[in-house]
């Protein structure tokens, strides 16, 4: 199952990938004032994965750690902290890349799911959030709410970068 998307270089379709960076930056920004943050997953992070995967031109290292920077400029964290997790979840993504392609979309879920359960466990250690019994549970449920976004994100964006690049 070859997608036209796959044949693209990143060079063509920059301007789509950075626009949806940008539109992530603002979904994240909605969801931490709507305090729903411990439920909703990183949206930059999955757009990054996203990316990642179905670029393999570039390793996306830099985008990885300029939008985890950015990320704790809206989290208010240390400077660098999420720019460590980002980086650490695109090696891994970069390492597997090519097997998680062909996957089917399900099934992509489940690794998306693994890498922000690795992402909450890592974010749990480096920030130690004080987490009440409600936050508890709604903390360690989003990597299950990115297994049902995930095949949402992915149809959504391959459909979008096919028409804004084909025109």
């Amino acid at each position: 199952m070859s997608h036209k998307l796959f044949n693209l270089k990143t060079s063509q379709a920059r301007w789509v990938i950075l626009v949806s960076y940008i539109v992530a930056l603002a979904l994240d920004t909605i969801a931490l004032f709507g305090h729903s943050t411990p439920v909703i997953p990183p949206l930059t992070l999955f757009f990054l994965l996203y990316w990642c995967a179905n670029f393999l031109d570039r390793t996306h290292l830099f985008s990885a750690f300029i939008l985890g920077l950015l990320a704790d400029t809206l989290y208010q964290t240390p400077l660098g902290a999420h720019a460590l997790l980002f980086s650490i979840i695109t090696f891994l993504m970069i390492r597997h890349r090519l097997r998680f392609k062909g996957y089917p979309v399900w099934q992509q879920a489940f690794f998306i799911c693994l890498y922000m359960l690795l992402y909450q466990g890592l974010n749990f250690l480096f920030f130690n959030p004080i987490l009440n019994s409600d936050d508890f549970v709604q903390y360690w449920t989003m990597p299950a709410l990115s297994l049902f976004l995930w095949p949402l994100l992915a149809y959504s964006l391959r459909k979008f970068s096919h028409t804004a690049v084909n025109g």
